[in-house]
């Protein structure tokens, strides 16, 4: 089962959800809205301590900060 990112319309509230095959009603956990968006996701993984992205880039080369625990 794919873990999904959702922004919530009402609160703008951000989460993550377990979606199980074709089960598309999500209601966001901090309000009950129940008119969510998917965000797009990007797959990345952790390997000996550094976060590989799948597209370009590696570690903060890939956002806009200049130092955070995902470059480490």
């Amino acid at each position: 089962m794919p873990i999904f990112e959702f922004a919530c319309d009402r609160c703008g509230h951000e989460f993550e959800r377990l979606v199980s095959g074709a089960s598309t009603s999500v209601a966001c956990p901090s309000c009950g809205g129940k008119k969510v968006v998917k965000k797009f996701s990007v797959f990345g993984s952790k390997s000996g301590g550094k976060f590989t992205p799948s597209q370009g880039g590696g570690g903060c080369a890939s956002c806009s900060k200049s130092s955070c625990s995902s470059c480490k």
